[in-house]
């Protein structure tokens, strides 16, 4: 079978080829340009991260932000001063939450899954609590959902610089 196109034969393949380019034409013709939302639920990696700063300098902490929302949270601790220190977190549903020592200089990550209360934060090195390394944090119920019962509830690490 031939497909007569302009008064010249061509094979059948041929007329396929151009009836899929108009098709194809009209199609991006009719097209705002824009992509398509994509559908289903987000991968867990594509929520936003959540981090609060800890500057430790001899003798305190210091939060950024103050506040958080129940969920996962990543403390980012700053060694800002000139010996060690640590950071250890306790409240609902967390015991013992800590990195190892920090170097001054040095940066560690501790992500803690927290629920909605308070959460109290400390240098748990020689007598740094009680010369002032301890603070709080306030954590709000508009967060996701408590881990499931079993789930690890903190992870540490811890890296110096």
């Amino acid at each position: 079978m031939a497909v007569h196109c302009f008064g010249s034969p061509r094979p059948a393949r041929d007329g396929v080829k151009f009836l899929a380019l108009i098709a194809l034409t009209a199609a991006t013709a009719c097209s705002n340009g824009s992509t398509p939302a994509p559908t289903g639920s987000p991968s867990a990696s594509a929520k936003p991260a959540r981090t609060i700063t800890v500057t430790m300098k001899e003798y305190s902490l210091a939060l950024s932000p103050a506040q958080a929302a129940a969920g996962t949270v990543t403390f980012v601790v700053d060694n800002a001063g000139a010996i060690a220190h640590a950071l250890t977190v306790a409240g609902p549903g967390v015991s013992d939450a800590h990195t190892s020592t920090v170097p001054p200089g040095g940066q560690a990550r501790l992500t803690v899954t927290l629920k909605a209360g308070s959460y109290e934060l400390w240098c748990p090195i020689g007598k740094h609590r009680e010369l002032g390394m301890d603070t709080h944090l306030q954590v709000g119920g508009n967060g996701p959902a408590s881990p499931a019962p079993g789930s690890a509830a903190a992870t540490a690490t811890a890296t110096g610089q």
